[in-house]
């Protein structure tokens, strides 16, 4: 069985080697899916994947290849969410004989049905976002059927109006309560934030640019019912604040979570004084008459969203700017934006007529060519642990990561469509593998503790699979050969089953075999193995595999070999399992150096798995435990927890 990759608990993240080779590049096939490019700068983790036309969620590892997924019986509406219990907490679609139905549901790691909640009815329907919270419950975004009836007399113009409704948002908390039910413990009324000055004798009456604090119901970009188009729900849980995005508003709002549901319906209450109206707006100062279209700044954005605590930005909003009518063309960009907040949680109200603060966004990333992420729908936006940003080009199904230069360090296309994964070299029906937006996950999420997260084979089809690529041991010394295990499939009979390797001296070629001899099971189960002969002194050691069937279709893995392998460091010291501080020993002051790392912040051994004493696959207590067993006790040696005299690492 593969080892698990190591992982250092108190969210210590770590990273793998990737080393650039000079084979001979070989293509299997055109490539129009899968992995593109994944580069050393990169931040190494596990990417939640769900295609927006598919009812398969993925968790892939940085090479592309799945290792995890969850099967649902209904497509996503249209967010995704792993949970820090593992579980996958995803929107769902459904059909019913009046319209769409919508809600969301709950799956353990297993797929097993936790939690399946609807959340629609003749009056409301979920779209687009939900937002899980600290608490358990989720946060939902949803949509209100107000008949033109109502808004003609709350002060709506009826000459924007075309059809029979309007329909502004409406957030719910929901509680879960058993497996298909959930009380609505809070929630928030956009249509009790309203103001106007079409009609006198109406509620809401007012001087627009006077209250930015509320909506001006006559601000109709489109006279459709969907006139406001939320697509995105995030919470801050320091803050007790909640972030909504409106993509025809072209700004986004803060609203107060402190309130009762009673206080989000009016104007005072909570810890901001303001109930439930607007804390602070930004993107586009016009719909609330403070600026001109010049002030604008965003154009149908999405995934709006505080950047976590512990990371570049911290506190900053960040979103994808979809450049929908942007006015020097269609382009997306991703924007970071300083939050005006001060301690309390207040933000400056503007006065006089002018803006929120500030007035233009922190950081820009335009794509070089400038249209190249472009999406007028969909898409979104993450700052990962190490700087980066990672990038979801919606509507093509496009992901890339860019490190803190703009430099683009990985690159994906999502391989679903309505129909299933697509072969690779076929083409990509237009809009047809979008994905609505993308997360990434670190090896040490809690949520991935304890999971068994094997590499499988990429989403793609390819004529011959490979999966499971593996090695032993994990951290070889410069006297330990290492067994690479794979599993090689195909309709038609493998011809050649290579591993490619390169220990710095030049790239050569191993046969790999499945004939039971050679560390790959039995004969004729389709695992081969092959064993890479011992690399004296320190150094690193790449590989990849490759596999032909008879009609000549080939097969890499990793799939965009060789610019991209598998590669392991060999330490010429093989007393380093154990030796958290580099002494050259192990004694005491490595058990001081692992309690000072893991609890109070020192510094992590180096390298890493020199900590991982007990080859769990985790820098941990467990470490500590098993070298005072090993120095005061007479225990097993660091990485040799069998004490069979053969590293288990």
């Amino acid at each position: 069985m593969q080892r698990k990759p190591l992982s250092v608990n108190r969210k210590k993240a770590t990273s793998i080697l990737i080393l650039i080779l000079a084979f001979v590049p070989f293509s299997a096939q055109a490539q129009t899916v899968g992995l593109f490019e994944y580069d050393p700068g990169s931040f190494n983790g596990y990417t939640l994947l769900a295609p927006s036309p598919s009812t398969t969620t993925y968790l892939i590892d940085n090479y592309g290849r799945v290792v995890h997924k969850w099967e649902s019986s209904y497509i996503p509406a249209l967010s995704a969410y792993l949970l820090e219990n593992g579980n996958l907490l995803r929107t769902i679609k459904f059909d019913i004989v009046d319209g769409t139905g919508a809600g969301f549901e709950e799956l353990a790691w297993d797929g097993t049905v936790i939690w399946h909640y609807e959340h629609y009815g003749d009056t409301y329907r979920q779209h687009h976002d939900i937002e899980p919270l600290p608490n358990g419950n989720v946060l939902v975004l949803s949509r209100e059927h107000i008949l033109t009836a109502d808004a003609i007399a709350a002060g709506r113009d009826p000459s924007t109006l075309t059809d029979t409704i309007v329909s502004p948002e409406y957030i719910a908390e929901i509680e879960p309560i058993g497996p298909t039910t959930g009380n609505i413990v809070w929630e928030w009324h956009l249509w009790d934030h309203l103001v106007q000055d079409f009609d006198s004798t109406k509620p809401n009456f007012g001087v627009v640019a006077n209250h930015p604090e509320l909506v001006d119901l006559n601000y109709t970009p489109t006279s459709d019912a969907n006139w406001i188009h939320g697509n995105a729900v995030d919470y801050n849980p320091e803050l007790d604040q909640i972030v909504v995005s409106s993509r025809l508003f072209n700004e986004f709002w803060v609203i107060d979570h402190s309130t009762t549901s009673i206080e989000s319906s009016g104007h005072t209450g909570g810890d901001r004084a303001m109930g439930g109206d607007i804390l602070f707006r930004w993107g586009n100062p016009q719909t609330y008459r403070a600026g001109t279209a010049d002030d604008q700044r965003l154009f149908g954005q999405h995934d709006v969203h505080w950047i976590g605590l512990g990371l570049s930005g911290e506190g900053h909003f960040l979103l994808f700017n979809n450049g929908l009518n942007r006015p020097d063309g269609k382009y997306s960009t991703v924007d970071e934006i300083l939050s005006p907040v001060d301690g309390t949680g207040q933000y400056p109200l503007p006065t006089g007529g002018a803006p929120h603060e500030p007035a233009d966004q922190l950081w820009i990333y335009e794509p070089d060519p400038l249209t190249s992420l472009y999406s007028p729908t969909f898409s979104g936006a993450q700052r990962l642990p190490n700087g980066n940003t990672l990038i979801c080009s919606g509507r093509k199904g496009i992901i890339v990561e860019i490190d803190a230069s703009g430099q683009e360090v990985w690159r994906y296309i999502n391989p679903e469509i309505a129909s299933g994964p697509l072969e690779q070299g076929q083409t990509v029906p237009a809009g047809q593998n979008s994905v609505f937006k993308i997360r990434r996950y670190a090896q040490d999420y809690p949520g991935l503790a304890g999971r068994e997260l094997i590499p499988g084979a990429p989403v793609e089809t390819y004529p011959i699979s490979i999966s499971g690529t593996s090695q032993l041991p994990l951290y070889p010394t410069e006297d330990d050969s290492v067994v690479v295990t794979a599993t090689i499939t195909d309709d038609i009979a493998v011809t050649t089953a290579e591993l490619r390797v390169d220990m710095g001296y030049g790239p050569f070629t191993m046969t790999m075999f499945d004939d039971g001899n050679h560390h790959d099971g039995s004969a004729g189960d389709d695992l081969y193995g092959a064993v890479i002969p011992p690399l004296h002194g320190s150094g690193s050691v790449s590989y990849y595999v490759y596999a032909e069937n008879d009609p000549g279709s080939a097969t890499n893995d990793p799939t965009i070999a060789p610019v991209t392998t598998y590669s392991y460091a060999v330490s010429g010291d093989p007393s380093v399992c154990g030796d958290a501080d580099a002494s050259g020993d192990v004694d005491i002051d490595d058990v001081v150096y692992l309690i000072a790392y893991i609890f109070s912040g020192g510094p992590a051994p180096d390298p890493l798995e020199s900590g991982d004493a007990d080859c769990s696959g985790e820098v941990d207590i467990d470490d500590v435990v098993y070298l005072i067993a090993y120095i005061f006790s007479g225990g097993n040696p660091p990485c040799n927890a069998d004490g069979d005299g053969i590293p288990d690492c």
